[in-house]
């Protein structure tokens, strides 16, 4: 798993073992080893008391960054494994119908624009 820690900092990203060996850079920080469900940590990662802990312990500079040792730190508060799973499900489930219906809006946004363009040409 990528962890943003500088620029944007808190995105996550899960690297897909197919594109194995990759390289990163300085503004990211690579979670290996956890003992978390990958949906669960996903949600974990995105949720209110990580984004204080980002906002409270930044080191300041041309753009905020987050050190290793920061996110060595950082706290996940983790229930059991069945638990994390059934959250991380959930969440994920619950961001797929999100993006899916983002994209219906993206459409329908497209097909007004074609409907105006066609009324007053």
């Amino acid at each position: 798993m990528l962890f943003s820690i500088a620029g944007t900092l808190g995105r996550t990203a899960i690297v897909n073992k197919s594109i194995l060996p990759a390289n990163t850079n300085q503004a990211l920080a690579i979670i290996r080893g956890y003992d978390f469900d990958t949906n669960f940590l996903i949600t974990s990662l995105a949720g209110n008391v990580v984004k204080e802990y980002i906002r409270r312990n930044p080191t300041v500079g041309a753009q905020p960054n987050l050190s290793l040792e920061q996110v060595g730190n950082l706290l996940v508060n983790t229930p059991n494994a069945e638990e994390q799973q059934k959250i991380g499900s959930f969440f994920k489930q619950l961001d797929e119908t999100i993006a899916l219906h983002q994209r219906k809006l993206d459409l329908l946004k497209e097909q007004k624009k074609g409907f105006l363009q066609k009324m007053f040409v």
